[in-house]
């Protein structure tokens, strides 16, 4: 397929093909993988990852049956035996932030909690009202196997195929919107709003503090534990090298003349 210059400068910025490498015993758990309805008339497999925009590709499928939530999309779940489509995209993010977001949505708006909190206190043995980051730090510590989903490497959730579109969060509403126009409308607002506050950046270090008392936050806040959970998602650190790796080839190319 001949692409448009516009359509190469897309691809360049915002989205870049991508083939995850697994190492042997890398824990992996592909279970969640969905075909998108779309105008398009295009076949869109999408790999479905919590905290990475899941609730947008969540309402496409759900206003399509007419169902809700993860139940509401069994129609449009890959059944393994299709290998056919046009695309296959997975939404990406930097491990820390996604981290921060799990816990604010989690534990301090409490949304959608109630699995993640009956394993914590099963797990841990602590109260999970008054969970602080720190603690939910250590509970990612446990083996993935045991932990609860929002909190697997991003990763684990990916097929060995290779991805048409690995898309940077920050970039999602542009590719959706040029790439997926039928699709746009559902990624042009936030659906689960956080109490991030992109303005705190003298914030105070908010470890140690109960999710309960806490009610703006930054990254800042929580930036004592970086390191740790860095070394946590090590396989996310490297499938995001990968993916400026590959990212920075693609962009070399571009900008290669053509003889």
């Amino acid at each position: 397929m001949v692409q448009t210059t516009s359509q190469r400068y897309l691809r360049k910025i915002c989205y870049i093909m991508y083939k995850p490498k697994f190492h042997n015993g890398e824990f992996r758990r592909p279970d969640l993988q969905y075909f998108i309805p779309n105008s398009e008339g295009k076949t869109i497999l999408y790999t479905y990852i919590r905290k990475n925009a899941c609730s947008a590709f969540k309402r496409i499928i759900n206003d399509k049956t007419g169902g809700s939530g993860i139940s509401g999309m069994k129609d449009f779940r890959w059944d393994r035996k299709s290998i056919n489509f046009d695309c296959a995209i997975f939404v990406y993010r930097k491990p820390f932030e996604r981290f921060v977001s799990a816990f604010s949505n989690k534990f301090i708006q409490r949304s959608g909690n109630r699995d993640i909190f009956e394993n914590f206190a099963k797990l841990t043995g602590k109260d999970p009202s008054t969970a602080t980051f720190r603690d939910f730090v250590d509970y990612a510590e446990l083996p993935f196997k045991d932990i609860d989903a929002h909190v697997w490497p991003q990763k684990s959730h990916l097929l060995d195929i290779e991805y048409t579109h690995a898309i940077n969060i920050d970039k999602l509403s542009e590719v959706m919107s040029k790439e997926f126009p039928s699709l746009s409308r559902y990624f042009n607002n936030k659906v689960n709003k956080s109490m991030y506050r992109s303005d705190l950046v003298d914030a105070k270090d908010l470890t140690d503090v109960p999710a309960s008392e806490i009610d703006h936050y930054s990254t800042v806040s929580f930036e004592a534990m970086r390191g740790p959970i860095e070394r946590r998602y090590i396989q996310d650190i490297e499938m995001l090298k990968e993916i400026s790796n590959n990212n920075s080839s693609e962009t070399a190319r571009i900008a290669t003349p053509i003889p």
